[in-house]
């Protein structure tokens, strides 16, 4: 089973892995097996020893950590075009957190081994999971951010550009609950707030996925500045 044309070029808009040099981005894909996950289904669990780096092609991922006993917090969720797993592959450390299929899922994966042996012949690779990692480190500084001192406005704003980014292009298909985990907010808040921005000409929401009208006034949003056109 090999990728399609335009799962490739889905893979190639993402910020990440549409920088790295063609050389090195055809070798990753060359050496990627393609998986299918059902819903639920672990990719890896906290704890557990690295198992290479994952690449989203169909379907969401949810990143969950659990800070305390019986709590259960997602980090991130990941769409088509975005990478993941870069921690563990670059300190071969255990994983920090839960990766799990959110709907079936389609995954490219490169085994910890069959990547130790791509850095080694091609060592700039080292230095673009290095940024990869880097892009993540941001994200989550940026969340942690949010989540202390912004408003709920300007937290989904920016949870919706973040989910925009890593679901490609089209609508987003993500779940109201989902997205309340990720803003912080209870599920009638959130639906609150997303009919606000229906209102204002944000977005346009549907049956699991919100179509979003104009990123533009989302950005002000996400800035605190208002979304009157």
């Amino acid at each position: 089973m090999s990728l399609a044309v335009e799962q490739i070029a889905l893979l190639e808009r993402d910020s990440w892995f549409g920088a790295i040099a063609p050389e090195r981005r055809d070798a990753l894909l060359a050496s990627a097996t393609i998986v299918a996950r059902k819903n639920g289904a672990r990719i890896y669990a906290t704890g557990d020893p690295p198992n290479g780096l994952w690449g989203v092609v169909e379907g969401r991922v949810r990143l969950l950590d659990y800070p305390v006993v019986g709590a259960e917090v997602l980090i991130r969720s990941l769409g088509p075009g975005a990478w993941f797993g870069e921690l563990s592959t670059i300190d071969a450390g255990p994983r920090p957190q839960d990766a799990v299929a959110f709907g079936s899922v389609t995954l490219l994966h490169i085994p910890h081994a069959v990547w130790a042996g791509l850095a080694r012949s091609l060592p700039d690779l080292h230095h673009d999971l290095a940024l990869l990692a880097c892009a993540h480190q941001r994200a989550a500084l940026a969340f942690i951010g949010q989540r202390v001192a912004q408003p709920v406005p300007a937290r989904l704003a920016g949870a919706l550009l973040s989910a925009t980014h890593d679901g490609g292009q089209g609508p987003l298909a993500i779940r109201q609950d989902e997205l309340a985990l990720i803003v912080g907010v209870s599920r009638q808040t959130l639906n609150r707030t997303l009919k606000s921005f229906e209102r204002d000409g944000v977005l346009r929401t549907r049956y699991g996925a919100i179509e979003i009208l104009d990123p533009d006034r989302l950005r002000r949003l996400q800035e605190g500045v208002s979304v009157a056109p």
